[in-house]
């Protein structure tokens, strides 16, 4: 296992998540974003929490990745492979996740655990680009909506935030949170 980060640092906090239900990934799981972009970011690769098969995919080719592949249309030979799939700070780079995520749905084995984390409130960035962020019931419509069951969602991090929403005299103090995280059933 990877040196610890605190919980209170952004990767910290989305590598406990990850590590707290990777006992039910099974015995062959496929890493959706594996690619680590800098040899010094040891904190973004999950693969030593492999009990198995581990598979990383990516569509950009790099350390960490095994296959370069498009969530949109994985392979037609993949069907009901993988016993478990970690999509981690992926979602939010997807151009259409409502068809990539019923592909990740048909590669799945029935009963397989989905493991999920994607940004609610953080700055834009691209690898290579940057199009959503989701809400917890946002993120449990879409996969319910791409068959999965038993979705469970929950919030974690918090950024601050200073707004005044309708021009009335001061400010209204918020606390919004940084990510959403998601487990489910295919």
């Amino acid at each position: 296992m990877a040196s610890r980060l605190p919980l209170t640092s952004v990767r910290g906090r989305i590598r406990a998540y990850v590590e707290r239900h990777a006992p039910g990934l099974g015995d062959d799981v496929l890493e959706v974003g594996s690619r680590v972009h800098t040899p010094a970011a040891w904190w973004c690769t999950n693969r030593d929490l492999a009990q198995g098969a581990w598979t990383g995919i990516d569509i950009q080719a790099g350390d960490g990745v095994d296959l370069v592949a498009d969530l949109h249309a994985l392979p037609a030979e993949w069907a009901g492979r993988f016993s478990g799939v970690v999509c981690s700070e992926v979602l939010e780079h997807v151009a259409r996740p409502w068809l990539a995520l019923p592909e990740l749905r048909r590669v799945m084995r029935p009963g397989g655990l989905l493991v999920m984390t994607t940004l609610f409130a953080f700055p834009e960035h691209g690898y290579p680009d940057d199009f959503y962020r989701y809400s917890r019931s946002g993120l449990a419509l879409l996969l319910s909506d791409a068959g999965f069951r038993d979705v469970s969602t929950e919030y974690a991090g918090e950024i601050p935030i200073t707004l005044n929403d309708h021009g009335e005299p001061g400010v209204a103090h918020r606390r919004l949170p940084l990510h959403v995280f998601a487990v489910a059933r295919a």
